[in-house]
C-alpha cells in the first residue's frame, strides 16, 4: 500500500516520531543529574534542529550539541533555577508574613519571573541557530520574546497544552513522558524557523 511506502508521508512521520522518542529518552536520562538539565536541553534542541534539517542521526548529534553548548547552557540553566527558587521563596515569605504591599510586590515579581520564563523559550533556539556571546544570546532572546510576542505565546501554549494533558488524563502521561518534550521542541523550532530565517 502507498501509505506504507518508505518515502510516503506516513512512514516519514513514523520515522521522525521514533527518532524524537529516542531523543526524548536520551534527554530524560541526561537530566537525571539536575545540574545537567541545561546542557541536555541545549543538546535536545540541537538534535531536533538537525532532524528538522534532514539528519537522521540522534545520539551523535546529541553528543555534538552537548559538547558544543554545555558551558553556556549550564550557566543559563543554573541562573534560571536560582531565579525560580528565589521567586518561590519570595512568594512564600510575602504570603506567609504580614508584609505591607505584599500583593503589589508579588505582582511585580510575578511579572518579572514571567518575562524570564518566556525569554527562556527563545534562549536555546537562539543559542543553536546563531553565534554570539552569552550576553548577546540573552539580549537577542529577550528582544525576540517581545518583538514576536504572538509566536512566543504560541510556543507557551504548546507547553501549556502538554502540561494540561499530562495532569488531566492518565493515558496521555505515558505519551508525554515518551516523546512529549522532544515533540514540543521540534514544533517550536519549526515555529521559530520563520523568524530566524529573516536574520540569517
Amino acid at each position: 500500500m502507498k501509505v506504507f511506502e518508505y518515502d510516503g508521508g506516513f512512514m516519514k512521520a513514523a520515522l521522525l516520531l521514533s527518532r524524537l522518542t529516542l531523543l526524548n529518552i536520551i534527554w530524560l536520562i541526561c537530566c537525571i543529574p539536575i545540574v545537567t538539565i541545561g546542557p541536555a536541553t541545549a543538546a535536545q534542541y540541537y538534535t531536533a534542529n538537525r532532524l528538522f534539517c534532514g539528519s537522521t542521526e540522534v545520539l551523535q548529534n546529541f553528543k555534538a550539541g552537548f559538547k558544543l553548548h554545555w558551558k553556556r547552557a549550564a550557566v543559563i540553566w543554573t541562573a534560571f533555577a536560582l531565579l525560580s527558587a528565589a521567586f518561590a521563596a519570595a512568594c512564600y515569605i510575602l504570603t506567609a508574613a504580614a508584609v505591607p504591599g505584599s500583593t503589589a510586590l508579588i505582582s511585580i515579581s510575578g511579572l518579572a519571573y514571567l518575562t524570564a520564563a518566556l525569554t527562556m523559550l527563545w534562549v536555546y533556539p537562539v543559542m543553536i541557530n546563531f553565534t554570539g556571546s552569552f550576553a548577546e544570546i540573552l539580549f537577542n532572546s529577550f528582544v525576540f520574546t517581545f518583538m514576536y510576542a504572538p509566536v512566543t505565546l504560541i510556543a507557551a501554549v504548546f507547553y501549556g497544552i502538554s502540561g494540561f494533558l499530562f495532569i488531566r488524563f492518565t493515558f496521555t502521561k505515558g505519551l508525554c513522558i515518551l516523546f512529549g518534550p522532544s515533540l514540543i521542541v521540534y514544533g517550536i523550532l519549526i515555529l521559530f524557523e520563520k523568524v530566524f530565517r529573516k536574520y540569517r
